[in-house]
């Protein structure tokens, strides 16, 4: 029997060091490939990074990142891998979102030596519009809405299906506090026939 560190399933680039949060999602993961029936699914599988977002004085999230090509698979076994893993990391909300990298807008001076143009999928509103499907999945996105009020700030309303309230109703805060963190966007969820 081999035994695995605790970074067996985190794979940082450039051997950044890991905090104490990717230990204990690592650490879980092992134990769910090890011990359920998860496992033949699990293996292979790894994460990129993960981190703690506050939602309130007593509800904390856990932000974990994937890479974008495993992002199909993640979704196969995304509902199970969830309840699992709140229960192992103590009733903690848990997120998977795809890594993904915005590419600046490019300009007369910067070094473009291919002239190759910036994908669409690498836009600032590209990934923050990916980002929040990620976030709110399994359920589906059936409309959006921003609304700018008199002072100039923005406000985006998202209306998700209504088949997916029994399982997101609980989350919505959740939702609402990790967009904010990662985006700096406010956004309100209603649920639509």
């Amino acid at each position: 029997m081999t035994l695995f560190s605790h970074t067996a399933k985190l794979l940082k680039p450039g051997n950044e060091p890991s905090n104490d949060v990717e230990q204990s999602v690592s650490q879980a993961l092992l134990d769910l490939e090890a011990n359920s029936d998860l496992s033949s699914a699990l293996r292979g599988l790894y994460f990129v990074g993960a981190e703690e977002c506050v939602i309130r004085d007593d509800k904390v999230a856990v932000v974990i990142h994937i890479p974008f090509p495993q992002q199909k698979i993640y979704h196969k076994i995304q509902g199970r891998l969830v309840r699992e893993l709140e229960k192992k990391l103590s009733g903690k909300h848990v997120i998977f979102l795809a890594k993904r990298r915005i590419l600046s807008k490019p300009t007369r001076h910067s070094r473009n030596l291919s002239k190759q143009q910036r994908p669409r999928s690498r836009t600032l509103t590209a990934v923050h519009e990916s980002i929040l499907d990620d976030l709110v999945y399994p359920a589906e996105i059936a409309g959006k809405r921003k609304r700018v009020k008199l002072d100039g700030s923005q406000q985006i309303k998202v209306h998700l299906e209504k088949s997916a309230q029994i399982n997101t109703e609980t989350k919505l805060d959740t939702y609402m506090a990790v967009y904010k963190k990662l985006t700096g966007k406010d956004v309100v969820f209603e649920y639509v026939d």
